[in-house]
């Protein structure tokens, strides 16, 4: 009988593990062990409204509050890095040279930002990942004037907005010749293109030789390939994340891109889960990094370790914030095949718009602005595999409603 639950970090993974844990009937000791000091902070304000606010209100971003972890019997390690993980004796061992016993393990922890070699250990350069990070990068905000964000993918156009709000001078340069080049269709890039544009941000595409420029160790700017120069006050390097896998690899676990576990989400050692970011579930072709994701998985590890009904793998969603601008996602956007197909549908709001991609016929995702209905009926058409044909989707007067609904015969409330 499992006695005693480990779950290595105390993010969106580790906290709702935690909590289907409970909710389905374990009984037995949960630990989480997390290397941040404090109590775990939501992710997705970091890179928005957390960086606007003020220190003595960061307990509104509190991912669970204090009375949270007496009413689940969680007891919470922070501070505190794991060094080893000896599945023979099932032990962990911590930094401290504490030791922890446990029946199961769940890793939980997440991915780690890539870093830019020419701009390693210089001061004001900054990565944007976990409560440390925004509270670093919120203090270097107070006394800044410009601002350089190398990397346009999501979390580095949102921490944009957040300066460009604050008042700041903001320069956003990235690699490909589009921004969000690895996650979104063309149409969805060129909308938050002239989104951020219209708010005074400078866009910088197509930029593979960007020079940084430092004095005595301090970034001071960088250069462009154009030959531009650009002064700025601090740099904030968002070109995506690698999964932190070290300990699982030392361990002996399969490791891919990410810690590679099965649909119940365990690794390849026994009694050793991988939940969250960090984890490759067999036959995908990529890790999903989302807070959803984060539940999901999390919910299939604790129904499989309390031997209740395993949930069905759902589709993946995701939502990013940019001003005023709410884009929600559903599925996956394959861009790097050549054949996608793309269909645009406007929205009835002012400015709404869909986008649906299609793998030959197939519809793969949706990405919708202003347009949260068309949002709902491309996921419910994702859930029950049916495909309205592109055309179709970009015609405003088709009944996407009754297509994507009459499939299963459930209709969508408020849609």
């Amino acid at each position: 009988m499992t006695q005693h639950i480990v779950i290595i970090g105390a993010s969106h993974a580790g906290i709702s593990c935690a909590e289907q844990l409970r909710n389905l009937g374990f009984s037995g000791a949960i630990t989480l062990v997390d290397r941040q000091v404090g109590a775990p902070l939501e992710r997705p304000p970091l890179s928005k409204s957390f960086l606007g606010s003020t220190p003595e209100k960061d307990e509104k971003f509190l991912l669970r509050r204090p009375e949270w972890y007496d009413r689940f019997q969680v007891t919470m390690i922070d501070g505190v890095a794991v060094d080893r993980i000896e599945p023979e004796t099932h032990q962990i061992g911590l930094a401290d040279g504490q030791s922890l016993n446990y029946d199961k393990l769940i890793l939980a922890t997440g991915a780690i930002p890539r870093t830019l070699p020419p701009a390693a250990g210089l001061g004001n350069v900054h990565v944007l990942r976990n409560p440390d990070d925004a509270a670093a990068l919120r203090r270097a905000m107070q006394t800044a004037a410009t601002a350089v964000v190398i990397g346009g993918g999501y979390i580095g156009l949102e921490a944009a907005a957040s300066f460009r709000k604050a008042g700041l001078n903001v320069h956003v340069v990235e690699a490909a010749d589009r921004l969000l080049a690895r996650v979104a269709s063309p149409d969805i890039s060129a909308f938050f293109l002239g989104l951020h544009q219209r708010h005074g941000v400078k866009i910088h595409t197509g930029m593979t030789g960007t020079k940084i420029d430092h004095k005595d160790g301090i970034f001071t700017g960088i250069t462009l390939d154009t030959g531009q120069q650009i002064s700025a006050d601090f740099l904030v390097v968002g070109i995506g994340v690698a999964p932190e896998s070290v300990l699982a690899d030392a361990a002996g676990a399969a490791i891919g891109n990410g810690i590679l576990v099965d649909r119940q989400m365990r690794s390849t050692i026994d009694d050793v889960y991988a939940i969250g970011d960090v984890a490759l579930i067999e036959g995908a072709v990529l890790r999903i990094e989302s807070v959803h994701n984060a539940q999901d998985t999390a919910a299939r590890a604790a129904a499989d370790i309390t031997k209740t009904p395993m949930p069905d793998m759902a589709v993946p969603w995701f939502w990013s914030e940019q001003y005023d601008v709410r884009l929600q996602s559903a599925g996956i956007v394959p861009v790097g095949k050549d054949d996608l197909r793309y269909a645009v549908r406007l929205g009835k709001r002012e400015g709404g718009m869909s986008v649906w991609s299609y793998d030959q016929d197939r519809l793969v995702a949706v990405e919708a602005v202003h347009d949260p209905a068309a949002y709902m009926l491309g996921k419910k058409c994702l859930e029950n595999n049916v495909s309205p044909a592109p055309s179709d989707a970009a015609d405003s007067a088709f009944d996407l409603k009754t297509f994507a609904t009459g499939a299963s015969g459930v209709q969508q409330d408020g849609v």
